[in-house]
């Protein structure tokens, strides 16, 4: 929790005014009592009615003070617990956002987001209760029982005895109840987790029918995070009780010893009147203090809370990624994007086994460098190596012969256009998301990426064309157009490499084909990485690499694959007949030729 405090330096003078404005308030506040005591004595001893007014009049005074400075106060705090919160979500957010995929796996979806928002809130809110309590309970406290013992040394014995009661009713609960504050936490991880769940893949859901087997889940997680949070407030629900309880038999009690001290006196010294003034002080006192100490019970409620988040935002402040930059980066190169895994092998940090291994193949500039195998066979793991998304175990990767963990991260993913296997669009415009790929992109340049991308002609029968809404995820698009508009934001990027992770799976044969060819004469020059499940999509290209089991056992081209590779001859013959590949063959060669004419 004091880690986070360092993000209290962006207000420090609010901090200082707001301690000041909280230290004026309590002093003043205290300053009540004690002129309602002396006003007592004036009435009870015959003062002048002016006198009395001119005291009442300043009692006034000092009640207006006591009343900006809580304003004052609390719209300081506010503004100080706000700015603390935005400050913490932005750098949980770019540290998200520096976070390789290992660690980013290992926190969860669910988790990140509860730690960004629920977490923040709870230190967020003890933070604005606290700058106040945690300065005003120690102060009303203090001057409180200072001005009793000088007013009355008698009446202070009755905080002495009430005080270690209080102490003892609010630690008997908190004890009980701090081990399961983190609890809390989980359990709102976990019911968060549910419910992303369910509005992510509320198709499935509805296609399975499992609405209600989801809702029982839902129900099951969030009756614990209930459970758990009643449990709490259970525990925490006897120290109000106490403390009241406590307070009203200190506030009799004070009377009491109070009145019985001057039983039998009056009658032989009129003068201990002035005494009625400071049991009047005293018991006003005693509102303060058991008031104090209601506000710091409620620290007591809130900091064991914002503890929890704040060690669980910490766990993602610091922790240190797996992938960094060097301390000297690799700026410059002499070639133009040649790719080379050399003796690459790959093991995820809890696999029992390595996910690649030996891994050994060059992918030159102007050429298509295709992978192709059965699911699991660690043909994305490949691709996944090359922007360093995960670094290899063993081996290099090597672009331009460079390793690419001699390269920034920020220089190295600009060297490379890349199409995850999941098309992704941005909530925004069609052209927003373009610019994904190049930020100063200009119309022409955006409608000659779609054009090759396949997607001019969707987008430009939408009335707004470029400036059309893309809603949250790309869902007023089908896959086929989410997929092409994925495309071609990477293609407006103009990089030396292009890697696309199964991206055409969602095309039609057609329509694969001429983006394919449309693809070779506006990459000529780059080099392509393309993975793909089907063999219409890579039939023609210059090198393919069959995966089983995490390694390469042929490469070369589709007709000498068919010939010396029975593996790579069981997936094309799982797909196609002999005679359709010599049709994909033919319409691929057919439409390059119609492509070609029409340049």
């Amino acid at each position: 929790m004091l880690k986070l405090l360092r993000y209290l330096r962006y207000t420090w003078w609010q901090l200082l005014v707001s301690i000041m404005f909280v230290t004026l308030q309590s002093y003043f506040q205290l300053e009540l009592p004690k002129q309602m005591g002396l006003m007592t004595n004036m009435v009870i001893n015959g003062a002048e009615t002016s006198d009395v007014l001119l005291k009442g009049g300043y009692m006034g005074i000092v009640s207006i003070i006591v009343v900006i400075c809580a304003v004052g106060g609390a719209l300081l705090n506010s503004y100080i617990a706000s700015t603390f919160g935005k400050n913490v979500r932005a750098d949980i957010f770019k540290k998200v956002t520096t976070l390789s995929l290992t660690e980013y796996e290992k926190f969860g979806t669910a988790s990140l987001m509860t730690r960004t928002t629920n977490d923040v809130q709870q230190i967020q809110m003890a933070l604005f209760m606290g700058i106040r309590i945690m300065i005003m309970s120690p102060i009303i406290f203090t001057i409180a029982i200072s001005n009793t013992l000088r007013s009355n040394a008698v009446l202070t014995l009755v905080f002495a005895a009430a005080i270690p009661l209080i102490v003892i009713v609010l630690l008997i609960p908190f004890v009980v109840a701090y081990p399961l504050f983190d609890k809390i936490q989980k359990k709102i991880d976990r019911a968060t987790l549910v419910l992303r769940e369910n509005l992510t893949g509320i198709r499935v859901i509805r296609a399975f029918n499992q609405q209600r087997s989801e809702a029982r889940r839902y129900d099951v997680a969030n009756r614990d995070m209930t459970n758990i949070t009643m449990k709490v407030g259970r525990t925490m629900s006897f120290i109000n009780p106490g403390i009241n309880i406590i307070f009203n038999i200190t506030y009799l009690a004070i009377y009491f010893l109070g009145f019985a001290s001057l039983d039998g006196q009056l009658a032989t010294d009129p003068t201990n009147f002035v005494n009625f003034g400071s049991i009047m002080a005293t018991a006003q006192y005693s509102i303060n203090v058991m008031n104090s100490l209601v506000m710091f019970a409620l620290i007591f409620i809130l900091l064991p809370r914002a503890r929890a988040s704040a060690n669980r935002i910490n766990a993602v402040l610091d922790t240190n990624p797996t992938i960094s930059d060097p301390a000297q980066p690799v700026t410059t190169t002499t070639g133009k994007g040649k790719i080379e895994f050399r003796n690459v092998t790959f093991q995820f940090k809890d696999a029992d086994s390595p996910t690649l291994q030996n891994i050994n193949f060059v992918s030159k500039p102007g050429q298509v460098t295709a992978i192709i195998g059965s699911t699991g066979s660690g043909k994305s793991s490949i691709i996944n190596l090359i922007p360093r998304f995960y670094d290899v175990t063993e081996g290099q990767v090597l672009i331009d012969d460079v390793d690419v963990r001699d390269f920034s991260q920020k220089d190295l993913r600009e060297k490379i256009g890349f199409v995850p296997q999941q098309a992704l669009l941005f909530s925004g415009s069609v052209a927003d998301n373009l610019r994904y790929g190049r930020q100063n992109a200009d119309e022409a340049l955006m409608w000659e990426a779609l054009n090759v991308a396949q997607a001019a002609k969707f987008v430009g029968r939408k009335e707004e064309k470029l400036e059309f809404d893309v809603s949250q995820g790309g869902k007023n698009f089908s896959g086929g157009q989410k997929q092409r508009i994925s495309i071609a934001r990477a293609l407006i990027k103009k990089p030396e490499i292009y890697i696309f992770d199964d991206a055409f799976s969602a095309l039609d044969f057609k329509t694969d084909i001429k983006l394919r060819q449309a693809l070779k004469s506006y990459v000529k020059q780059a080099t392509v990485i393309i993975v793909a499940q089907r063999v219409s999509t890579i039939i023609d290209s210059d090198n393919i690499l069959v995966l089983h089991e995490g390694k390469i056992v042929a490469q070369g081209k589709h007709e000498a694959l068919l010939h010396k590779c029975k593996i790579y001859r069981e997936i094309v013959y799982s797909q196609l007949d002999p005679e359709e590949i010599d049709k994909t063959l033919a319409l691929s060669q057919q439409v390059l030729a119609t492509n070609e004419g029409a340049d």
